[in-house]
């Protein structure tokens, strides 16, 4: 069976019409005080200005924990507004994570772990979000449930990931650890017995798989949870598929469809959409598998991380149109089965996914090495050696790749501020031209500082380049867009020219005249340059080369012969 994810709503929930500001006054800073702060209710869907102003409380706080969820929760809310992967919600997400390093904080570091972790999950950065789970998972062990920032959640979250990556015995640990600290006879709580079923599926124990979906589906529909219960209804037809009835599967999942379009659970209804075509197509009835598959197909396509969903429909639809010889559609899909296979090989493919896995497991094993420290201290010295600085050098690979990855963060950090830096100071300068009133002192001055911000952009961009740092200007090379941005633009030059005839309209009159052959070319050079700008700040103003900006000056000599010399006689005089 094709794995599906399991999406879950970030640790905040989002209800509407609440706009009051976060209540710190009687709270504690503590565990329970960070799980009261996180759960007071927002309501701002797209309103991120609302948002920040509802999380004031936080980052006015004199308690750097409270900084820390600010962090995390603003980061929560771009992540609603966005519906997406956004550079805002990873910036936000990054700095908790940091600060709750840095805190000490061991609840606080977990949690921040597996809320960003959370946020990558859903938009598919599987990879990614690896080093969080397993720092995160790693962590929990060494603390009590009740010291730890809702604990079911996160066991729950850690449990997702394993199941995503294809470690479903590890999964059902966790999601057990989450239902032993999950209140019964609450959505949460079937939801929990729900997808142990599911793992268990996965594993092909169809017994306890069936045990686990009963008491989901009796729970849900005691507490009225119609949703999960129609989820029930779906995990249940898997059990019917597993043992041949069909039509019992059929039934089921049609019923699993009839509630969640009543309870508008769209997702829900993309996924046993998928199903009941799937067990049309096994019985041989093409037209519902259709129906079915086309239902489906229009949810998947509405949101970019539902690719693995319409991966798998694509697959139903080929073998429905090779069925019934519909050459021309089957074409036609399997050429975007090719798109999104390729797509999903950087995301949330089968092969990031082996490899998360590995990499998960080589974790996991480097984990254990300290568990066997008693046997190797009975066994031969020579033995107790060897073994040991294996485990040491793993442990060292270990420890250098996660500084490494930390490191490769805080330079994405610093590169960001370096930019947003120099664009304050871009807008400043610029705005002081506009106060100014647009003088030729003015425009001068504007122009010398642009040429210092190209200099220092040079410098930056050719250290960055000799730098480990590298990699981020050659993917992202906003300093290089920033560079060019300073160069004199055609605005930039009409402004300077007009405001140079006013100041000195009898030497510009000259040139007219005296000297038709300057072109618009030569005329920026010698405009700047009776403004007592240099060669090299010539160069990088117009965004040539000194060679250029020489070799445009021979040609000009060429071209007036005699009459260079009284024009830059005219040029050097102080008129």
């Amino acid at each position: 069976m094709k794995k599906l994810y399991f999406l879950f709503l970030f640790s905040v929930s989002f209800p509407q019409n609440f706009f009051a500001q976060i209540h710190l006054n009687a709270l504690k800073n503590d565990v329970h005080g960070w799980e009261n702060i996180i759960s007071q209710k927002t309501g701002f869907n797209q309103d991120t200005a609302a948002l920040k102003r509802h999380l004031k409380p936080l980052i006015l706080s004199k308690a750097k924990e409270h900084h820390i969820l600010y962090h995390a929760l603003l980061a929560n809310g771009y992540a609603e507004a966005f519906d997406g992967l956004n550079k805002k919600s990873e910036f936000y997400f990054t700095q908790s994570v940091n600060d709750a390093e840095k805190s000490k904080k061991l609840p606080l570091q977990i949690w921040t772990q597996i809320n960003y972790a959370r946020y990558l999950y859903k938009f598919r950065e599987m990879t990614r979000a690896l080093p969080l789970i397993m720092n995160a998972a790693a962590e929990i062990e060494q603390m009590e449930a009740g010291k730890i920032l809702f604990p079911g959640k996160s066991f729950k979250t850690i449990g997702y990931y394993m199941g995503t990556i294809g470690d479903n015995e590890e999964a059902i640990n966790y999601l057990k650890k989450a239902r032993q600290t999950s209140t019964p006879n609450t959505s949460e709580y079937a939801e929990i017995l729900d997808n142990i079923g599911l793992y268990y599926y996965d594993l092909q124990d169809i017994n306890n798989a069936q045990n686990y979906f009963d008491q989901a589906s009796v729970m849900s529909e005691k507490i009225g949870d119609q949703i999960r219960y129609a989820k029930t209804l779906g995990n249940l037809a898997l059990i019917e598929e597993a043992k041949g009835n069909y039509e019992s599967a059929i039934q089921l999942v049609k019923k699993d469809i009839e509630i969640s379009e009543q309870y508008k659970a769209d997702q829900n209804s993309m996924f046993a959409n998928t199903l009941l075509a799937r067990f049309q197509l096994k019985d041989n009835n093409l037209k519902e598998a259709e129906a079915a598959i086309g239902k489906a197909e229009k949810t998947a396509a509405s949101k970019p991380y539902f690719k693995t969903s319409e991966l798998e429909i694509l697959k139903l639809k080929l073998e429905i149109y090779s069925k019934q010889s519909r050459s021309g559609e089957e074409l036609e899909a399997r050429r975007r089965i090719t798109v999104l296979e390729d797509s999903l090989k950087k995301t949330d493919g089968d092969l990031p996914l082996s490899n998360a896995n590995l990499m998960a497991q080589k974790t996991k094993y480097l984990q254990n090495i300290r568990k066997t420290e008693d046997e190797l201290r009975r066994e031969s010295s020579m033995k107790k050696l060897a073994v040991g600085l294996a485990g040491f050098l793993m442990l060292i690979a270990v420890v250098v790749y996660i500084k490494g990855k930390r490191k490769e963060k805080k330079r994405q950090v610093m590169y960001d501020i370096k930019i947003a830096d120099h664009e304050k100071e871009k807008a400043g300068y610029e705005r002081k031209l506009s106060e100014a009133h647009e003088t030729l002192q003015a425009q001068v001055e504007y122009l010398r500082n642009k040429n210092n911000r190209i200099q220092q952009l040079n410098t930056e961009i050719e250290e960055i380049k000799n730098s480990t740092s590298s990699y981020i200007e050659d993917e992202k090379g906003k300093l290089h867009d920033l560079l060019q941005s300073h160069l004199m633009t055609e605005e930039n030059w009409l402004m300077f020219r007009r405001e140079f005839q006013k100041e000195y309209p009898e030497f510009y009159q000259t040139l007219k005249t005296e000297f038709p052959e300057i072109t618009t070319a030569n005329l920026r050079i010698i405009l700047l340059q009776k403004m007592g700008f240099s060669t090299s700040e010539i160069s990088g103003l117009l965004g040539i080369t000194q060679d250029a900006v020489k070799k445009s000056r021979q040609r000009l000599k060429r071209k007036l012969g005699d009459k260079y010399d009284q024009l830059f006689t005219i040029v050097f005089s102080e008129s």
